[in-house]
């Protein structure tokens, strides 16, 4: 079971978490917040860093992690079907991807404040 995590303050991440819990049939994925115990936990000593609110969300499968704008469209790719379409965007490199995630959680933050 992949581990996942998520900054609450972030309007994107709540977003892409609400719809990947609607689509967790097989629970794929334990969802936490960065602020709870589990990631406490989990990232400690030299992960501390990965707690820090620029982290967004972040996927643990193992020894292998993803971070960011990836963390965020990968469980799309691991649902599978349809949702490949959107999860294929996951493959991009992160500075790349990045930005335009940035920008879209910013937009989303920007619209909720009105």
């Amino acid at each position: 079971m992949k581990r996942l995590f998520y900054d609450t303050s972030c309007p994107a991440c709540k977003q892409v978490i609400r719809k990947i819990e609607s689509l967790n049939g097989k629970k794929m994925f334990m969802i936490s917040s960065l602020d709870g115990k589990k990631a406490k936990l989990i990232f400690q000593g030299n992960y501390s860093f990965l707690r820090k609110k620029n982290s967004k969300m972040i996927i643990v499968d193992g020894q292998k992690v993803w971070i960011k704008g990836n963390a965020m469209l990968r469980p799309f790719w691991l649902i599978g079907g349809r949702w490949k379409a959107i999860g294929i965007f996951s493959f991009i490199p992160g500075f790349l991807l990045s930005p335009f995630i940035a920008l879209w959680s910013k937009s989303l933050s920007f619209f909720q404040k009105k």
